[in-house]
């Protein structure tokens, strides 16, 4: 049997008050500071990770302790009425300090029962942790799935971490033990037929932004889902597109949402996810949209979140709907264009589009349906009446996602 000495006996017990200093210190700080987003969650638990590479039997620190006080094996079994076979099994790590043990070892040893216990916990835990970073050593090709660079960029992820720690890393931020487990959560959204997927977006970036998302909106705490309260809220919510101070009008929008139930979040886009909107059911009554602010322009924000209004009023409760620009429109995703098209401008005002050439015009006619301008544009764009570089100084730039 490997031999500790002396100095492995304290090394085990310094060991053992690291963790639990560690420990304590770890949630003092997540109880007293307000980590109020996955990155600064994810840094501090990262910045004061203790996870040694080896496992430590506590028979090695009883056997330190037998000789220190020149006790016998045979000495310990009389004193504690465990076998003497146990009692080698235990020093030898090949059978487990149960509690009835350490209980017994207590007045022994003068070593505490839960000082005993928790030697066994932790190496227990250190043998499976062990045995499951060999197991992830075989499957770190997982990664190349995930837009592992931006995630360490966006703080997500910490830097220069080996692979199968990173895997680790990367499985915890989306709540799964492997990456079996993110198939069997992420595989049946991901496959499902009202889930759209652009030809040119990345499953494993959409992934983590819509992961994001799903963390984000456990901070929220909204009223009851209503989807009457919430259908009749829409007009009010279409009245912001006005408001200048956008800042301001997003606070509102957020606030009347949680009002009617309905989680509104705002996750920056993903590099490679190329979503613009998403709408799903986090449980049977929590509804959440996520608006991802690409392109940074307020014409295409109102027009994603009255889309995915239209989804959550439609109450399907499994599949996730994706809105991306470049992806084939089926019944569903055509209605909710058309339902939000038609909230923003009127269809007895469409044909009214064909007739303003000049920004003028575009002022004249936004006034007239209460509505911003840069939305008149857009639609004017989309529409093909005006060039795409036209008249983007009406639109109103977003930035209060980075704030």
């Amino acid at each position: 049997m490997a031999q500790m000495g002396l100095k492995g006996f304290r090394a085990a017990f310094a060991n053992l008050g690291v963790r639990i200093v560690w420990l304590t210190s770890l949630a003092l700080q997540l109880i007293n500071a307000k980590a109020n987003t996955q990155t600064e969650r994810t840094q501090m638990i990262t910045a004061n990770s203790f996870e040694p590479d080896y496992a430590t039997p506590p028979g090695w620190v009883l056997e330190e302790v037998l000789e220190e006080r020149s006790m016998s094996q045979a000495d310990l079994a009389r004193r504690t009425g465990l076998s003497t076979k146990l009692i080698s099994q235990i020093l030898r790590g090949e059978a487990p300090i149960t509690v009835e043990s350490a209980i017994r070892l207590e007045p022994a040893t003068g070593i505490s029962a839960r000082i005993w216990s928790n030697m066994e916990r932790g190496y227990r835990e250190d043998l499976l942790r062990l045995k499951e970073d060999a197991a992830l050593e075989k499957q770190v090709s997982f990664l190349d799935k995930f837009p592992i660079a931006a995630m360490v960029s966006q703080g997500l992820l910490t830097k220069r971490l080996p692979k199968a720690k990173r895997l680790r890393e990367l499985l915890s931020f989306f709540g799964v033990s492997s990456p079996e487990a993110w198939e069997a959560v992420w595989s049946p959204q991901l496959t499902t037929a009202t889930f759209r997927k652009s030809s040119k977006s990345d499953t494993g970036a959409l992934t983590v932004w819509l992961r994001l998302g799903e963390l984000e909106a456990l901070k929220s705490s909204p009223e009851s889902w209503d989807a009457a309260k919430f259908r009749a809220s829409l007009r009010y919510l279409r009245t912001l597109t006005k408001e200048s101070d956008s800042d301001k009008w997003y606070q509102a929008l957020v606030k009347e949402c949680a009002k009617t139930g309905v989680i509104l979040v705002v996750v920056p886009e993903v590099k490679g996810a190329k979503a613009n909107g998403a709408s799903r059911w986090l449980g049977a009554d929590r509804p959440l949209i996520q608006l991802s602010l690409r392109h940074r322009r307020s014409d295409v924000f109102w027009f994603s979140f009255f889309h995915e209004a239209c989804h959550i009023l439609d109450e399907i409760r499994k599949p996730i709907f994706v809105n991306y620009e470049e992806s084939e429109r089926d019944e569903e995703e055509r209605r909710a264009d058309s339902f939000s098209s038609n909230l923003l401008i009127p269809p007895k005002h469409k044909h009214e589009l064909r007739q303003l050439h000049t920004y003028e015009a575009v002022h004249s006619f936004a006034n007239k349906i209460d509505i911003h301008t840069g939305i008149v544009v857009g639609r004017l764009q989309h529409e093909g009446l005006w060039a795409h570089n036209k008249g983007n100084d009406l639109k109103q730039n977003l930035n209060f996602a980075d704030s």
